[in-house]
């Protein structure tokens, strides 16, 4: 089987890491930077499931033609996914089927519109990992998985081939679902409010689930994203926030997801993809969002400010200066 990873950070870098140490025949379509950083020093995962480093990765040319692919995993952010698929689009055959790893709901359409709906399935993964630089992984916690499934429901032979293909792959898991978009919602639930809830609290999940408050906010919007995604069609229970959040107490009690960490650090984030688009969603079938939109609302200006559309400085100690009464000249 070959495999082609459209991105090579926390999701591409680990996956593809591990299937090529594998033996498959793995390549990656990157950005010029990352093309770079790998072809001059290759790709190195950091994983308690143990370390590897791949000294020469295969790094395609987008101007030059290939081996055409079986599957295309698309690994990029959710904001990236059309011109990802544009990017890919030369490699995809009828038999190549195309597998989004984005956290959110909203790959799947965007790939179809480029690559057409009957090579596209839906996917997920799971994964506590950071690019710390082009061509560095550092994977955290927990056995890293993907699921993927076809968009209408059901199982189909093809599915089934790549979950068996890649099941003896050391270091991970993968398996097929028959109601990926279900899965898909509830991925993007409990992300979601990890992200929105820990960005806004600027606290890990430990401190989330210490403090009765912000325990209490997760489960508020664990339910409304809930209700959003049964709007959408997905089939998760009512009550399902208030019963999944004490299972978080099994993560370690640092973990923050990617869109808190991005946030912290001034970067462009998933934020509209994740809790703008849940909101959108919400306010499109009538399903209302209060403690959702509230939050963000209040990270909104942080992401504003990261891609360059506003400016101001950051709140630090104050001055003597600064404090000194407002000069008014008669």
């Amino acid at each position: 089987m070959r495999a082609v990873f459209v991105g090579a950070g926390a999701v591409g870098g680990y996956f593809g890491a591990r299937m090529a140490e594998a033996g498959l025949d793995v390549a990656f379509l990157l950005r010029p930077e990352s093309a770079r950083a790998l072809r001059e020093s290759g790709l190195a995962v950091r994983s308690p499931l143990g370390d590897l480093h791949l000294s020469s990765p295969e790094v395609l040319d987008p101007n030059r033609r290939s081996a055409v692919p079986d599957v295309v995993f698309f690994a990029c952010r959710a904001g990236q996914v059309r011109a990802a698929a544009d990017l890919a689009k030369p490699l995809v055959s009828g038999r190549t089927m195309a597998v989004p790893l984005q956290n959110g709901v909203g790959a799947p359409a965007a790939l179809s519109r480029v690559l057409g709906a009957d090579r596209v399935v839906g996917g997920l993964s799971r994964i506590f990992a950071e690019r710390v630089a082009p061509g560095r992984i550092v994977h955290m916690t927990l056995r890293p998985s993907i699921t993927i499934g076809e968009i209408r429901g059901g199982r189909s032979d093809r599915v089934d081939r790549l979950v068996s293909t890649l099941s003896p792959v050391p270091g991970m898991a993968i398996d097929g679902s028959d109601d990926i978009w279900t899965a898909m919602w509830t991925k993007l639930l409990m992300v979601c409010t990890i992200g929105a809830v820990g960005a806004g609290a600027r606290a890990p999940v430990g401190a989330l689930l210490d403090v009765p408050q912000t325990r209490r906010l997760l489960e508020t919007v664990g339910e409304e994203i809930g209700a959003v995604a049964r709007s959408e069609g997905a089939r998760i229970p009512e009550g399902f926030a208030g019963r999944h959040v004490p299972r978080y107490k099994g993560l370690p009690a640092q973990t923050t997801a990617s869109m808190h960490r991005d946030l912290e650090r001034g970067d462009p984030s998933e934020l509209g993809e994740q809790v703008g688009a849940i909101c959108e969603l919400g306010e499109r079938n009538g399903v209302p969002t209060p403690a959702l939109a509230a939050l963000y609302g209040v990270l909104l200006p942080g992401e504003l400010r990261a891609r360059g559309k506003i400016s101001y400085r950051g709140v630090g100690p104050r001055s003597a200066d600064s404090m000194a009464p407002a000069q008014v000249n008669p």
